[in-house]
């Protein structure tokens, strides 16, 4: 797909809202009456001085600030980049119409990787993960607004469809999340709690759009975002070997090591070990490979030194 068109476009709108630019007498400022861009808090947002009254914007500097706006250091930058940055940059567009939308997506960023930056740094934040996650958490602003829609707008899934969209709340499709199909949950709006599979899934006939919403809909107007698990969750996945690594390294061990539980006595490699969110704290606390049938932790998990004639604990 070829962006660089659209990029140009939206430069050029920019430049037709500076282009309304007029001196408010009364108020002594420059205002606008723009059509595209909240000009006057991007221009702001970016310190361009466009309080002076020689102050001059021209398409290079337009294209400029569309490159900056999506997190590139020039226009150059951004239409040579790769497909998947440009791609993104196209998205966050469509969505940026303020300097308050901009600084909306640098704090979700932040808060949402906050955790995996602490980690591993910047790196993580690739143009592919980034690009997954704008798609996942924009759509979710329209999927949360499907609650508050008539009745006659909605409609109610069931059997495999139903089965297919709680589904996606398993193993390989929310690693890093708590809620599973067997989680037993808290709807905070109702104050009821259930069995999470005893949720209603409902969808927007208009947008194609579905959401996980309470047992007790449409009495209830909470989703799955106001669910509180109750029952611990075991993690998997990346999610599970990265709360291992964390583990390890906090007691200066090998994840490949082999440990010996005191709890139920069983030798395993420590990669073996279970990773669960505690539903009281929300913490992640690491646990023995027989977990839940052993509530053995980290601390309970006794290096094995092995070497070639025996094995010595």
């Amino acid at each position: 797909m070829e962006y660089i068109p659209y990029f140009k476009r939206q430069a050029k709108n920019l430049l037709k809202d500076f282009e309304t630019r007029y001196y408010n007498e009364d108020e002594k400022v420059y205002e606008y009456t723009p059509k595209f861009f909240d000009i006057s808090s991007i221009l702001m947002y970016f310190d361009y001085p466009d309080d002076k009254p020689d102050f001059k914007f021209t398409l290079m500097n337009a294209q400029h600030l569309i490159a900056k706006m999506v997190g590139y250091e020039n226009w150059d930058c951004l239409i040579h980049t790769t497909e998947t940055e440009q791609a993104l940059a196209e998205f966050l567009l469509h969505r940026f119409k303020s300097a308050e939308d901009i600084q909306y997506w640098e704090d979700t960023i932040s808060f949402a990787f906050a955790d995996a930056i602490r980690e591993h740094g910047m790196e993580v934040l690739n143009a592919e993960t980034l690009l997954d996650y704008a798609r996942w958490h924009y759509e979710l602003g329209d999927r949360k607004e499907i609650v508050h829609l008539p009745m006659d707008r909605i409609s109610v899934l069931t059997g495999k469809l139903k089965q297919e969209a709680l589904s996606q709340f398993d193993d390989e499709h929310n690693p890093a999340g708590s809620l599973r199909l067997d989680s037993y949950v808290f709807c905070t709006h109702c104050k009821k709690a259930f069995d999470f599979k005893q949720s209603k899934v409902i969808k927007d006939s208009e947008s194609n759009l579905t959401m996980v919403v309470c047992k007790n809909h449409p009495k209830c107007k909470g989703t799955y975002l106001d669910f509180k698990v109750l029952t611990p969750t075991v993690l998997y996945g990346e999610a599970r070997t990265m709360e291992l690594e964390k583990g390890a390294r906090m007691f200066s061990r090998d994840p490949n090591s082999q440990v010996h539980c005191i709890h139920c006595d069983q030798q395993y490699n420590y990669n073996e070990a279970k990773a669960v969110i505690d539903p009281d704290d929300g913490e992640v606390y690491i646990h023995c490979k027989n977990y839940p049938k052993c509530d053995g932790d980290l601390l309970d998990m006794m290096p094995i030194k092995i070497t070639d004639n025996s094995t010595e604990k």
